[in-house]
């Protein structure tokens, strides 16, 4: 800065000018720019001990800054509702949807899970009301009575039989549960990744009575944890979590993507709805896993879990 004259306050005051005298910084301050140089000249390198005192603001250097106070409130004020709607735009719009009408225990039409009101919180907030349930040892092979229908049974829930997929088996993977069945279907043979669809019982013995929300994150835990990806690096980011009710039973659904760190894999990971009902002091619990990116996959994980039913 070579040329003397007025120049912002180095000091960061807001409105306030200092005179450069071309070499240094001088005493004299203003709140009007325009005004003539010290009277003392600049060059002779005079300075007074005492800067003179500073000019009450203008009129208009107070509206000046009124509303630049005010323009900044409103730009606050457009960018926190901005996000918002995008914020609230993205949750409705992701995750496989949930229909909006159920079926009674003694209906016999086909029910589908419904949304009810959310425990606490948005599916952002983390929060639960019991620590973790540790993964307890089940037995998944031991099976209850159900019917033979063209439905596939464990727990209290059933979904309908994909003809596209393999017949029903247990799945021992799920070492933690009981009354465990599902149905698999082939995506690579080498490495071996399947698409899942299962479903079994988490028994209240084991330490599951903390609440559905607090349940489904344990069988999540236990799910992710365990062999079926534990192998394999995963990562999970939740697209949604909340209430739901299936035939008057009410539970809980988490919807997520559970992405896998192996270059010899073929697929990202897996979408993965997860979801427990109650079923007396136990719980039914669904587990869907299809490939991400899978349009054709994706839309059978939708349609079985709108045609859960509980009983």
């Amino acid at each position: 800065m070579a040329v003397a004259g007025w120049y912002p306050d180095p000091a960061g005051v807001p409105g306030r000018y200092r005179y450069w005298d071309g070499s240094r910084w001088s005493t004299f301050t203003t709140e009007d720019p325009r005004r003539p140089a010290p009277a003392e000249s600049p060059a002779s390198g005079s300075l007074p001990d005492e800067p003179p005192p500073a000019e009450p603001p203008s009129q208009p250097s107070r509206r000046r800054r009124l509303g630049l106070i005010v323009g900044a409130l409103a730009a606050a004020v457009i960018v926190v509702v901005a996000s918002v709607i995008v914020i609230g735009n993205f949750r409705s719009t992701t995750g496989v949807p949930l229909p909006t009408s159920t079926a009674s225990v003694t209906d016999n039409t086909s029910p589908n899970p419904t949304r009810t009101p959310r425990e606490t919180s948005t599916p952002s907030a983390t929060p639960t009301p019991s620590p973790r349930v540790p993964c307890p040892k089940g037995n998944p092979n031991q099976r209850a009575r159900h019917p033979l229908d063209g439905r596939i049974y464990g727990g209290n829930l059933s979904f309908e039989e994909q003809p596209t997929f393999e017949p029903a088996s247990v799945e021992p993977r799920f070492s933690f549960a009981y009354d465990v069945i599902q149905q698999t279907l082939p995506v690579s043979r080498d490495p071996a990744w399947i698409a899942q669809l299962a479903v079994g019982q988490l028994r209240g013995k084991d330490g599951f009575v903390h609440g559905a929300r607090n349940t489904v994150e344990s069988l999540v835990q236990c799910i992710i944890t365990g062999d079926m990806y534990s192998p394999y690096l995963p990562t999970r980011t939740d697209i949604r979590s909340e209430s739901l009710s299936i035939d008057g039973r009410s539970g809980w659904l988490i919807d997520s993507e559970i992405t896998v760190d192996r270059p010899d894999i073929q697929v990202a990971g897996d979408h993965v709805i997860f979801i427990v009902v109650r079923d007396g002091r136990n719980w039914g619990f669904f587990f869907g896993a299809v490939p991400i990116g899978n349009a054709q996959l994706d839309a059978v994980l939708a349609r079985t879990v709108r045609g859960l039913r509980a009983s």
